[in-house]
């Protein structure tokens, strides 16, 4: 079972940087207004463009809040067998569960994403690709990569030179 949420690598500094956007956001707001206050027509055309590109950069802060706010509540369960990967993921709020499998003989290969904050390993088969998001996982990642190496998956480190075969 995955690890709580708030044990992610870097959900600290992504909160303090989506704090300090939203900050940034109301004081050019605050700005834009004082600005449109003057009503001269170059300052309003400017306060004006000012309050449209603060109100999209506030909105894409909102959907990226919004998106860490579900993952947040995700539970991921993966069972590695001899035979087949199996992953879970459970969202407890909306009573939800959904399930993916693949038969490891099946895998080409793996793609390793090693990145402590966005680690994953997406297993390609020729029916599915599934992707393990092992940063869910917290110390135990290793263990999973160490396993599917063991069971012959060949696992490809994507930040080294090794060249990535393509399947068949």
């Amino acid at each position: 079972m995955s690890k709580p949420y708030k044990t992610r690598a870097g959900l600290i500094p992504m909160v303090v940087a989506i704090s300090v956007g939203f900050l940034f956001s109301f004081a050019w707001i605050g700005i834009a207004i004082w600005m449109m206050t003057r009503r001269t027509a170059d300052v309003l055309i400017w306060g004006g463009l000012i309050t449209l590109s603060t109100l999209v950069y506030g909105t894409y802060l909102m959907l990226i809040t919004g998106k860490m706010l579900r993952e947040a509540r995700y539970k991921y369960s993966l069972e590695l067998t001899e035979s087949e990967a199996v992953l879970s993921v459970i969202d407890p709020q909306n009573r939800v569960r959904s399930t993916r499998m693949v038969l490891l003989d099946d895998v080409k290969y793996g793609e390793y994403y090693p990145y402590p904050d966005t680690a994953s390993v997406i297993l390609h088969a020729p029916y599915a690709d599934l992707e393990l998001p092992l940063w869910s996982f917290g110390e135990q990642r290793q263990d999973a990569i160490d396993f599917l190496e063991g069971r012959g998956v060949r696992i490809v480190n994507v930040l080294s030179d090794d060249p990535i075969s393509q399947p068949e």
